[in-house]
C-alpha cells in the first residue's frame, strides 16, 4: 500500500526518484505503468495493479459507448511502460510531464493501490485548496 507524501528534484534526463518506501521489495522485471491522472497529475502503477485497472474498465456497463471509447483513448493513448533503474528513478516521459505541467519538482503521493505524480507547485495550490477543504468535509461526516 502507497501512503505518503515526497518532494523530489526532477533530474536532467527527466527521472525522478521513488522514495525507497514506495519501491518493490525485491528487483521485478514487471513494469511501472504511467499514465495520465485526473487534476492534471500522472498516475503511477504497478503492472499487476494497472492489468486489474483495465479488467475494471472492460467490465463495466456503458451506455455510451462513444464516452467510453473517449476514455479508454486518453487513459491508454499517453500510458507508458517504465522500469525503475537500480537507483529507484523512473524517467518521465515528455508529453506526459507536459499534460502535468512538470517543471522542476514533483510531489508523489501515495495514494493506496497507485502513485500520483504532482508538480510540487500545483499539488501545493491543490492540497491548500480544494483538497484541504474536502478533507475537512469528509472527515466530519466520517467522525475521525
Amino acid at each position: 500500500m502507497f501512503v505518503g507524501l515526497y518532494i523530489h528534484a526532477i533530474d536532467a534526463k527527466n527521472r525522478i526518484f521513488i522514495p525507497s518506501q514506495f519501491r518493490r521489495s525485491k528487483p521485478s522485471k514487471n513494469p511501472y505503468i504511467i499514465s495520465r491522472g485526473l487534476e492534471k497529475c500522472l498516475y503511477l502503477f504497478e503492472s499487476e495493479r494497472w492489468g486489474d485497472i483495465i479488467g475494471k474498465f472492460e467490465n463495466l456497463s456503458w451506455s455510451d459507448k462513444t464516452a467510453q471509447r473517449a476514455f479508454k483513448r486518453m487513459l491508454l493513448a499517453g500510458a507508458v511502460e517504465t522500469y525503475s533503474d537500480s537507483h529507484g528513478r523512473l524517467l518521465l516521459p515528455s508529453h506526459l510531464m507536459e499534460y502535468a505541467g512538470i517543471k522542476d519538482e514533483v510531489a508523489v503521493v501515495g495514494m493506496g493501490d497507485r502513485l500520483e505524480i504532482w508538480d510540487s507547485g500545483r499539488w501545493k495550490a491543490y492540497s491548500s485548496g480544494f483538497g484541504e477543504k474536502s478533507f475537512r468535509a469528509l472527515a466530519e461526516k466520517l467522525d475521525i
